[in-house]
C-alpha cells in the first residue's frame, strides 16, 4: 500500500498545547540564533520485537543528548505516540511528521522552530521519500531533510536515482543538512553529491562508522543468523553556513541488562554536533561600493554626444 500517493505534500507543523493537553498545528515558527546546532537521525525500526520497549529506550538515550533536531524512520503509529507522549519533547521540540499505518513514516524534531515541512515520495517500491523542514537560523534559510532510501543489493540502480532526483531538487538550496537511512554501500559512494561532506569519514577516517554493526548488535545478528558491517546512516552537510566538530554513534548498548540480545533498534543512531560560521545572509547582502571617480565615469559614459553645430550658410 502506498502511503503517500502525492509526490510533493506540505506537512503540518506542531507544538504540545499544555493548556489543552493536546498538540496543535502551528504557523511559521520564526527564526532562531544558534552558535552550534546538534542534530541526530535514528532509524527507530518498525519489528514488533520489544517494539515499545526499545521506542522508550531510544527516547532515553537521546533525553540525555537533547539534540536541537531529531530525525527519525521506519516510524509507524506506535512510535509516534511514545515518542510525542514524552514530557521533555512535549516541553521543548515542535513536530513535523508523516505516518500512516504502515511502517515507513518519518518524523522531525526540532527545539528551533520550523517556517514550513514538506515531504516528497521517492520512485520507490517501499514507500521511501524525504522529509524537509525549512528554518531560519543566524539570518540563514537552512533546509534540514531526513531521507530513507530503498533498501537492498539489487535496488542501487533506484538508490542512485532516487539520490540524484534529491541532489537535483535542492540543487538551489545554498546550505543543507542532509540526514537519514541511505542504504548505501561503500561502492555506492560515487553516486554522492561533492557538494556534500559526509561527515564520518572526514572527522573519522580511520573509523568504520558501521551503523549496521553484528559484532555489537546481537538483536541484528539474530534476525538472520548471518554477519553484516554497513554504514546506512549518514549525515551529510552542504554550505557555508555550519562547520562540522563532531560525530558518534548512538545506541549500542542493549535496553537492559535482563534483556542482553534486545538494542534500541538494528540501526544505530548518529549524532553530529556543527558549529556556526560567519555567513553573510543573502537577503543581507551588501551593495557593491561604487567610488566617486566610477561614478563621473558613468556619467560620461551615459551623457550623449554632443549634437555637432553646423556653419551658418552663406547669404
Amino acid at each position: 500500500m502506498n502511503l503517500f500517493p502525492r509526490r510533493r505534500r506540505a506537512v503540518p507543523v506542531g507544538r504540545f498545547d499544555a493548556a489543552a493537553d493536546r498538540w496543535r498545528d502551528v504557523g511559521d515558527g520564526g527564526s532562531a540564533k544558534r552558535d552550534q546546532l546538534t542534530v541526530a537521525t535514528f532509524n527507530i525500526w518498525f519489528n514488533d520485537l520489544h517494539r515499545e520497549q526499545r521506542y522508550h529506550a531510544i527516547a532515553a538515550l537521546l533525553s540525555r543528548e537533547l539534540p536541537d533536531i531529531m530525525v527519525f524512520q521506519e516510524v509507524n503509529r506506535t512510535a509516534l505516540e511514545v515518542f510525542l507522549a514524552q514530557p521533555w519533547i512535549r516541553e521543548h521540540y515542535c513536530r513535523a511528521a508523516v505516518a500512516g499505518d504502515g511502517n515507513y513514516g518519518m518524523l522531525v524534531l526540532s527545539r528551533l522552530p520550523i517556517r514550513r515541512s514538506t515531504y516528497t515520495r521517492l520512485p520507490t517500491q517501499l514507500s521511501r521519500g524525504y522529509l524537509t523542514a525549512e528554518l531560519t537560523i543566524n539570518g540563514i534559510d537552512q533546509k534540514i531533510v531526513s531521507v530513507h532510501l530503498e533498501s537492498g543489493k539489487k535496488a542501487r540502480q533506484l538508490r542512485a536515482r532516487q539520490l540524484s532526483r534529491l541532489f537535483r531538487a535542492l540543487g538551489d538550496d545554498a546550505n543543507v543538512v542532509l540526514l537519514g537511512d541511505f542504504n548505501l554501500r561503500d561502492d555506492e559512494n560515487h553516486v554522492l553529491d561533492p557538494q556534500y561532506q559526509d561527515v564520518w569519514p572526514s572527522l573519522r577516517p580511520g573509523e568504520p562508522g558501521f551503523t549496521e554493526d553484528t559484532s555489537i548488535n546481537h538483536m541484528r545478528y539474530d534476525m538472520k543468523n548471518k554477519h553484516r558491517h554497513v554504514r546506512f546512516d549518514r549525515v551529510l552537510v552542504k554550505g557555508p553556513a555550519w562547520k562540522a566538530d563532531d560525530i558518534v554513534l548512538l545506541g549500542r548498548e542493549p535496553i537492559a541488562p535482563s534483556l542482553p540480545r534486545i538494542f534500541p533498534s538494528d540501526h544505530f543512531g548518529v549524532l553530529c554536533r556543527l558549529t556556526a560560521q560567519p555567513v553573510v545572509p543573502r537577503n543581507r547582502a551588501r551593495k557593491p561600493t561604487v567610488t566617486v571617480a566610477a561614478r563621473a565615469a558613468l556619467a560620461r559614459w551615459r551623457r550623449p554626444p554632443p549634437v555637432p553645430r553646423r556653419p551658418p550658410s552663406p547669404r
